[in-house]
């Protein structure tokens, strides 16, 4: 029997290379993590399915790592957020952010913003 590459590796593979890109980590650093190669990751995000056990350690590496906000967010004074969503919730908001080439941080420091805007906005 064969890893057969789960529906969503695709997805999942898409994420892990916005995240690490995101935090300024390469595959190297993934590779140390997973205790494998980097040519073993490279061949995973190129080609090759990810182990189940080495899918398991990738995918909490993401939720127990923040993810650090683009260089282009200015912070005027250090403010620490912290969102808690169910898994439903945080699924639907990262597909949307990736539908717009973005990793979450991204998605979220360009849309939260605009969460203040309707409030200024005159008659509403």
């Amino acid at each position: 029997m064969h890893d057969v590459e789960s529906p969503n590796q695709d997805e999942l593979k898409m994420n892990v290379k916005l995240w690490l890109k995101a935090n300024g980590m390469n595959y190297a650093w993934l590779a140390d993590k997973c205790y494998v190669t980097e040519a073993t990751v490279r061949n995973w995000m190129a080609r090759k399915p990810i182990p189940a056990a080495k899918e398991h350690i990738i995918r909490e590496l993401i939720k127990q790592l923040p993810i650090s906000l683009p260089s282009r967010v200015k912070v005027q004074e250090e403010t620490l957020v912290t969102l808690s969503l169910d898994p439903a919730t945080r699924k639907a908001l990262e597909q949307k952010a990736f539908r717009c080439g973005k990793t979450l941080a991204e998605f979220l420091a360009d849309e939260v913003p605009r969460l203040g805007e309707s409030d200024n906005q005159p008659g509403e």
